[in-house]
């Protein structure tokens, strides 16, 4: 009953702290300069009439508590995100259509991170103080002190125009006429920026935590009973060092979603931070709410999915409900 317990406390929290998000999105919105009917509208802004009629039509006349809370009554009881002003298409057909690509750049970026960063941070703890260990840490170090746009402007040039092995912008869907084999030549360089920061970040944190956990009795313990390195490296001290990489991990999960945008606008991909952007800049509020909201409970879920596979990695959690 306790896990129970601790499981719908955390739900209730997640549940206020996306209402919370959403407040607070909805009241920074009507407090960006301009408005939508002047972008709608154009040259017919300045007529009165027809000004108050568009403002009636879309809802902007009522008072803003009534605004939000007529929102989040489509939210949660219609399942309606709004929809763009301009154009008139639904915030959830935007969403479904521009999904997939920043799903397949989050889940590929964490992928490839992980892939290379656990080895090479096995390594260098395994060789701490080694002229390996120093290697990886510089080049850990560069790596999280390159500025994502220019080492995007380097991949261009070098794997683009140079060697013109992949394309420079675009994104070809696994569905379109290339296939599979189009759609990761055209993501590999946005996945190669995305992931070159996180993979930095993950070295750093998880070699730390194995160095600390060398350190610790019941590897000396194993060591003196002549298991193999690998088995001591993978089976006892990596677990219980990956406390920190699971938050990182989870927290990133969440934040590339929306935080890929400078990615996403420079190699021109149509999905959520590209959208989120243009929508900003065409005043399409309910829109940007729509997109927000979604960033948001994708993030609090991602965490509050970490944070019950605390207790996998340690039985000491599940043990004690924490």
């Amino acid at each position: 009953m306790t896990i129970v317990r601790t499981v719908l406390d955390r739900l209730v929290k997640l549940l206020v702290v996306v209402l919370i998000v959403s407040f607070l999105t909805f009241m920074l919105t009507k407090l960006l300069p301009g408005s939508p009917v002047n972008t709608i509208l154009g040259s017919e802004a300045s007529n009165p009439v027809a000004r108050t009629a568009l403002e009636e039509r879309l809802g902007l006349n009522k008072p803003f508590l009534e605004q939000y809370l007529s929102y989040i009554h489509g939210v949660v009881v219609e399942r309606d995100l709004g929809k763009s002003y301009s154009q008139d298409i639904p915030t959830t057909t935007s969403l479904a259509q521009r999904l997939p690509a920043s799903l397949q750049l989050m889940l590929m970026a964490q992928a490839i991170s992980l892939l290379i960063s656990v080895p090479l941070a096995l390594l260098s703890a395994y060789r701490a103080n080694s002229r390996t260990d120093k290697a990886i840490t510089a080049s850990a170090f560069g790596l999280i002190s390159l500025p994502g746009f220019a080492l995007a402007v380097f991949l261009v040039y070098l794997f683009s125009i140079q060697l013109g092995i992949f394309p420079a912008v675009g994104y070809d869907r696994i569905t379109g006429p290339g296939g599979l084999g189009e759609n990761l030549k055209s993501i590999a360089l946005p996945v190669a920026v995305l992931s070159a920061g996180l993979t930095a970040v993950y070295t750093r944190v998880l070699r730390s935590d194995l160095i600390a956990t060398l350190q610790e009795d019941f590897v000396l313990m194993a060591r003196s009973k002549g298991l193999p390195t690998w088995h001591i490296l993978l089976r006892h001290a990596l677990r219980p060092s990956s406390f920190s990489l699971l938050t990182l991990f989870g927290i990133n999960f969440g934040t590339l979603i929306g935080g890929s945008v400078i990615v996403e606008t420079f190699f021109v991909i149509p999905g959520v931070g590209e959208l989120a952007v243009r929508s900003i800049l065409q005043r399409e509020y309910l829109v940007v709410q729509g997109v927000v909201l979604v960033i948001a409970t994708a993030f609090v879920l991602v965490n509050f999915v970490t944070d019950l596979l605390y207790s996998v990695l340690d039985p000491r959690v599940r043990r004690t409900g924490a």
